[in-house]
């Protein structure tokens, strides 16, 4: 007897690559370059960025993914939403589970600021 498979209102024949899961083409595998990496910590510059941060908290669910909060409003200690429960802690990429909160917004300048002559 002949075994009949549903997708999407049509019946088609199972066949042995549909049992084991293969109704895709294997595609090919890509090989792109990796990251070059530093040797070490001499090979490194010191690099120093501003940043500007919210007055007012926000809903951690207003925060969309990538976006850099911090839970205090000095913009201390700055984190990274990377899904709709996870945060990634930027000083140790430590990631914690979150459920919900307040947070403030850090967005990160490229603006210098300007030095004031002092009188």
């Amino acid at each position: 007897m002949e075994l009949l498979e549903a997708t999407n209102g049509t019946k088609i024949a199972k066949t042995e690559e549909n049992a084991e899961g293969k109704t895709k083409k294997e595609r090919a595998k890509r090989y792109l370059p990796s990251l070059p990496s530093a040797a070490s910590a001499a090979d490194m510059n010191q690099v120093e960025y501003l940043g500007l941060c919210d007055r007012t908290a926000v809903e951690w669910n207003s925060l969309k993914n990538y976006e850099v909060f911090s839970l205090s409003p000095d913009g201390s200690f700055p984190l990274m939403k990377v899904s709709r429960s996870k945060a990634v802690r930027l000083a140790d990429r430590e990631v914690m589970m979150v459920g919900g909160g307040r947070c403030f917004r850090v967005s990160l300048s490229n603006h210098p600021t300007q030095n004031k002559p002092q009188s």
